[in-house]
C-alpha cells in the first residue's frame, strides 16, 4: 500500500537511528573522518582554540554543522542541491563568531524547530539564514576548508582536489611532477600570496594540464583562511580568488556557486555516483 509505505518511511526517517547515514556515508563522502587531526597552527588561527591552554577547539562544532546539514536535507526531503549551495545553516556560538555571523536575535527563540539543544555539550544550535552565498553548503563550510588546509596556510591545490573528487566525482590525475611549496626567503621584502606562488608553479608544462581544472575552484575558496574564517588579505597582500569555470569568469565563492548551478547535472550525478 503506497501510503503505509510513505508513512513507514517517514517514521524511519525520524528515528534517530537514521543519523547512521550522515554519521557513516556523509562523514567518509566529505572526507570529514580526517578532521580530528588537523591541527591548524595556534598562533595563526587563536579563533580554532578557546578554554584552558586552548584543549577545547573547533574539530567538534565543524563535524556537527556538517552532519545536521545532511540530516536536515534527508528527513525535510529537500533538494541534494542544499548540500552545494544552501541559504541556511547551523551554527554555535563559537562556528558564528569564526563565520562573523550576529544570531544573538535567534538564541532566545528555543520554542521551534530552528533551535537544537546539545544537553552534552550545554549548548545551542540554531538554524541560521544566510545572507548571501559567500556561505551555505558544503564547499564553503569550515570542516571541509580546515580539512583541506595546511597546519600554516591555505591550499588551493587541496581544495580543488577535494572539489573535483567530492562533490563531482571526477578526480584529478596524480601528478606527473612532485612539487613542494617552498618557504619565502626571509630577504623578501614583499610576501607572496599563496595563489603568485602556485601560479609560478603552473606556468611549467607539465604542470598545467593538471592546474586547469585544480585551480579554479581553489583559488575561489582563497577568500577562506585555513579554518574557513572570511578574509580579505593574504598576509598583507590583498587575496585574488578570480578564475574560470566553463569559460566563464568568476570572482570568490559567491559567484562560482552561481555558475555551478548552471550545470547542477555535474553535481547530482557525481553525489549519486558516491552514494551507490
Amino acid at each position: 500500500d503506497p501510503a503505509v509505505l510513505e508513512a513507514q518511511t517517514r517514521r524511519l526517517m525520524h528515528d534517530p537511528r537514521a543519523s547512521e547515514l550522515s554519521e557513516s556515508f556523509a562523514t567518509q563522502w566529505l572526507r570529514l573522518d580526517q578532521l580530528m587531526t588537523a591541527k591548524p597552527d595556534p598562533k595563526l588561527f587563536k579563533g580554532f582554540y578557546s578554554g584552558p591552554q586552548g584543549k577545547v577547539t573547533l574539530h567538534g562544532s565543524m563535524l556537527v554543522e556538517a552532519l545536521l546539514l545532511f540530516e536536515t536535507v534527508l528527513i525535510e526531503d529537500r533538494s541534494i542541491l542544499d548540500l552545494l549551495s544552501a541559504d541556511y545553516t547551523w551554527l554555535n556560538a563559537r562556528l558564528a563568531k569564526l563565520y562573523d555571523i550576529d544570531v544573538a536575535e535567534l538564541a532566545g527563540k528555543t520554542g521551534n524547530s530552528n533551535v537544537l539543544i546539545d544537553a552534552k555539550q550545554n549548548s545551542q544550535w540554531l538554524r541560521v539564514p544566510l545572507k548571501d552565498k559567500r556561505r551555505g553548503g558544503y564547499m564553503t563550510m569550515g570542516g571541509p576548508l580546515t580539512v583541506t588546509s595546511l597546519p600554516l596556510r591555505t591550499s588551493p591545490v587541496k581544495r580543488g582536489a577535494w572539489l573535483l573528487e567530492t562533490l563531482f566525482n571526477r578526480p584529478p590525475q596524480e601528478p606527473k611532477v612532485a612539487f613542494a611549496l617552498k618557504d619565502e626567503p626571509q630577504s623578501q621584502t614583499t610576501p607572496q600570496t599563496v595563489r603568485e606562488r602556485f601560479e609560478q608553479h603552473r606556468d611549467k608544462p607539465a604542470c598545467f594540464s593538471c592546474h586547469v581544472r585544480l585551480d579554479p575552484p581553489g583559488f575561489a575558496l582563497e577568500r577562506f583562511d585555513a579554518i574557513g574564517a572570511w578574509r580579505d588579505k593574504d598576509g598583507s597582500q590583498p587575496v585574488d580568488a578570480r578564475a574560470e569555470w566553463h569559460g566563464t569568469a568568476f570572482d570568490g565563492p559567491a559567484e562560482y556557486k552561481v555558475l555551478l548551478a548552471r550545470h547542477p547535472h555535474e553535481f547530482t550525478r557525481g553525489f549519486i555516483e558516491h552514494l551507490l
